[in-house]
């Protein structure tokens, strides 16, 4: 028998083949899994944030059912019977979905709009709506952990989002604005997480959900091309290779803004027009030119008044205690961390204020509210787009938590986080 060498000793191994290697990789995965439910479970406050979402999106949604109020706002029947159309009517199909309106709310209704009762009661947008509203409260848990690096204050943030009075009715309707601050807030946080760690993973997960909030309504279209910005500051700041900060670019562009041209061909094939959602006599463009003409848009080219009217519609919907800690926290904020890659990929959460002031200014929006509107404005337009203030509740819902955070920094300093909870909880009662 031939002795085998030292210097190549005898392989008694298994040779691999193709099922060792699948079991192997689907060990791996299953691994990977296991970790990150691991990860999910050991954050007990993350948990919390989970399930106090849950059932506060059931009880919200069982008490307005029972009071009939899951379709007051016009807009609501709008957004029923577009996605209908698509299944029911003397030509169905997607050319139902229209040209004003962006498509994605009205697709992620069709596995319930085909039930009649569910389309009638409102509730196969309900059944959207609240499932977002849980994929919001935890995004704007996590971008809070990314920021205070604090689990206690991210969850004091995030109730302030989930007990919001406004949110909770919002998220219990067919209407399209809890769609977007979960696609909006995922977009928001990845593109944290790109700035923070540099992953290239969280900017494709950042171009992701851009591409969906910009099929779900235009406010988004802000949001992408402040990302692009972003994208060249912080690689500036990070003294990045021009190559570097153009693969960024095409990498985010892409798919982020897949959304945007997907829309503009789709109003050109079918309305021959790609900017039909603009020039349309149904556009919002040319229902405020209407109030333009009658001298009813009082924030149409008055930049103090359009400021002036978002600020007191953010404070009617969020509260004017909260309202006034988040101020103090976004100062705080801005003064303490300087201008970081951080601090301008947290500063992308502001995006819908600025968005709306500059619509109102512009004429393309229109908002009537209690105490912003002049005296002489018709009484039947008071709260005309009210609800347009609901999407300040996240940054203010995020800086709030940096503030109670500051207060987890050390022991015994639990007042600014006590003060937090409290304003919350008495905010969300009296608003």
């Amino acid at each position: 028998m031939t002795k085998q060498s030292a210097e190549y000793p005898l392989d008694t191994s298994v040779p691999e083949t193709p099922n060792s290697m699948m079991i192997d990789v689907t060990l791996a995965l299953s691994s990977t899994k296991h970790r990150a439910w691991q990860r999910w479970f050991r954050d007990r406050w993350l948990l919390a944030t989970f399930v106090t979402a849950c059932a506060a999106s059931i009880v919200s949604l069982w008490y307005f059912f029972q009071n009939h109020q899951i379709l007051l706002i016009g807009d609501t029947y709008s957004h029923m019977l577009i996605a209908r159309r698509l299944i029911d009517n003397l030509t169905p199909g997607v050319a139902q979905l229209g040209g004003i309106w962006l498509p994605l709310p009205h697709l992620l209704m069709q596995p319930f709009i085909w039930n009649d009762y569910l389309w009638q009661t409102g509730l196969a947008g309900s059944f959207v709506s609240m499932p977002c509203y849980v994929v919001s409260a935890i995004y704007l848990f996590l971008a809070a952990r990314r920021l205070t690096h604090n689990s206690r204050a991210s969850f004091v943030g995030t109730l302030l989002f989930i007990l919001n009075p406004n949110i909770l009715y919002l998220q219990t309707t067919p209407l399209s604005e809890l769609v977007l601050i979960a696609t909006l807030t995922a977009a928001t946080y990845y593109f944290l997480a790109w700035a923070q760690e540099g992953k290239l993973h969280h900017l494709i997960r950042a171009a992701a959900s851009t591409f969906l909030a910009t099929l779900t309504r235009y406010d988004a279209w802000a949001l992408f091309l402040t990302f692009l910005i972003l994208i060249v500051m912080i690689g500036w700041i990070q003294h990045q290779r021009r190559a570097q900060i153009e693969a960024n670019l095409l990498t985010f562009g892409t798919l982020g803004g897949l959304g945007i041209v997907l829309w503009l061909l789709w109003c050109e094939v079918i309305f021959g027009d790609p900017l039909y959602w603009q020039h349309s006599s149904f556009s919002s463009q040319a229902q405020q030119q209407k109030l333009i003409n009658l001298k009813l848009l009082f924030t149409y080219h008055d930049l103090w008044q359009s400021i002036r009217t978002y600020t007191i519609s953010s404070i009617q919907n969020v509260g004017s205690i909260l309202f006034a800690l988040a101020a103090i926290a976004i100062v705080i904020f801005f003064l303490r961390r300087r201008i970081t890659p951080e601090v301008l990929a947290a500063s992308a959460f502001l995006v819908p204020f600025v968005f709306y002031v500059f619509s109102l200014y512009q004429g393309q929006a229109a908002l009537f509210t209690p105490g912003a509107s002049p005296a002489h404005a018709p009484q039947s337009m008071s709260f005309y787009n009210a609800r347009y203030g609901v999407e300040t509740v996240v940054p203010v819902a995020l800086f709030v938590a940096t503030l109670a955070g500051r207060g987890f920094m050390g022991r015994g300093h639990l007042v600014l986080p006590i003060i937090c909870g409290i304003a919350i909880l008495v905010q969300s009662t009296l608003t």
